[in-house]
Parts: structure tokens; C-alpha cells; sequence
């Protein structure tokens, strides 16, 4: 009798679900009002837990002495040697990085083609569905890039300022570089392929390594240039 008793009372008992992991942000910016504004919208997303927000490379390092962020967002405006220190500081820590384009020109594309960004976002017009997009792309480990981005990186490519292809890749790298190009996320690749989303990962990885590129959007510029895959549909 006793037993059942002590059954009904784990069968009364209310076991809450663990709620999904939350996000750890940090925002530097000099303009205060586009920090504020980033601040703002990064709260009201679901996925974020807390911001935290510098207006200098100083005061960023000061914040990341306590607290090791999920993901960085870093204006493109910042000095190429801080640009480069930041985001490889980031890297060393598995801190995923959001770079904000300020311009699309070809001066300002050729400074960020090189750096192993996880993320781009414009600022110009940059609403809250565009910004909770780039988030959850880059926690699914996407890189999200504005088309204005695509089309200067292409520019780019075709005066020569990016090395040629790297070493041979296997007929099914080609094939999921061929999808990269078409902006397809890892989930897309493997469902084109009638693969895993681990084993799309794999392949994108093995072509970013190969082609010596630090994300998917220089790959697929590199990618159209070597003659690899066709250019995406304007």
C-alpha cells in the first residue's frame, strides 16, 4: 500500500522541460545610437539571454575578461590590425563573429574578404527579422552575407585579388559547393544530397580547407572564378 502511495506522488509530480540554451552577445560600436539600436533588438530576440555592449576595443577587452560571448557583432569601420586581433581573439575563444558592413564598395569588401568572420550584416536599414535571421544562421552555423556583399566579393575576384583554387576536390565536394554557391545552408545541402546535415558540414569544411578560404561566401566567390560552379542567378 505503501509502495503505491509513493507511485501516485511521483506520477503527481510537475518535471519541467529544460528550455533551450540561451545567447550570450557582445556589441562593440562607436555610435551610440546604432549600439543602443542593436542593444535593443538583440534583446527582444528569443534566442538571446543578454547583451552586453562597449563603445571601444578597450572596453570590449575589459567585458570579455569576465564573460565569453556567444557571438560578437564588430563594425567593418574598425582599424584592419583590430579588426584582425578581435576576430582572432574570438576565434581562440569559439566565439562566432557578426561583422556590420557599414559600406559594399570594393575598398571595403577586399579588407573583410579575409577575415574569418562568421557573419556579415549591413547596416544600413538592418531591422529586427534581418538581425534574428543572422542570429540564428550563425548558431546553426550558416554564415549569412547581404547580396550586395556577393556581387563586390565577384567584383573583387575578377580583378585578381583573390589566389586561385586550391587542390583537387572529390565529385561530391564539388556538388555540395556547387549548392554553396547557391546559398543553400548545410540543412539544404544535405537534403539535395540525400545525405546527413553532419556529413553536408563535412564536405563544406573539407571545401573551405581546400580552397584556403575562411568562409563560405569567399569560397563561393572563389569557386564561380576557378570555373568550379556556375555563378548564382542574379
Amino acid at each position: 500500500m505503501k509502495e503505491q502511495v509513493l507511485d501516485c506522488h511521483v506520477m503527481d509530480l510537475h518535471i519541467p522541460r529544460r528550455s533551450p540554451l540561451l545567447l550570450d552577445v557582445a556589441v562593440l560600436h562607436a555610435d551610440e545610437v546604432v549600439r543602443r539600436g542593436l542593444e535593443t533588438l538583440l534583446r527582444h530576440l528569443d534566442d538571446v539571454g543578454s547583451v552586453h555592449t562597449a563603445a571601444s576595443a578597450e572596453l570590449l577587452g575589459q567585458t570579455l575578461a569576465h564573460v565569453t560571448p556567444d557571438i560578437l557583432l564588430l563594425p567593418a569601420s574598425l582599424e584592419t590590425p583590430t579588426l584582425r586581433e578581435l576576430t582572432g581573439a574570438a576565434r581562440e575563444a569559439g566565439t562566432k563573429v557578426l561583422l556590420l558592413l557599414s559600406e559594399l564598395d570594393r575598398y571595403h569588401v577586399r579588407r573583410v574578404s579575409g577575415l574569418a568572420v562568421d557573419g556579415f550584416l549591413q547596416e544600413s536599414g538592418l531591422s529586427a527579422e534581418a538581425l534574428n535571421q543572422a542570429v540564428t544562421d550563425v548558431r546553426r552555423g550558416e554564415i549569412p552575407a547581404p547580396p550586395g556583399l556577393v556581387r563586390e566579393l565577384l567584383a573583387v575576384v575578377k580583378a585578381g585579388e583573390r589566389p586561385s583554387r586550391g587542390p583537387q576536390l572529390t565529385p561530391r565536394e564539388e556538388e555540395a559547393l556547387a549548392l554553396l554557391v547557391q546559398g543553400m545552408s548545410n540543412k539544404q545541402i544535405a537534403r539535395r544530397l540525400g545525405i546527413s546535415e553532419h556529413g553536408a558540414k563535412r564536405h563544406v569544411s573539407n571545401v573551405l580547407a581546400k580552397l584556403n578560404c575562411p568562409n563560405r561566401t569567399v569560397a563561393a566567390v572563389v569557386a564561380v572564378q576557378a570555373g568550379i560552379a556556375a555563378a548564382p542567378a542574379p
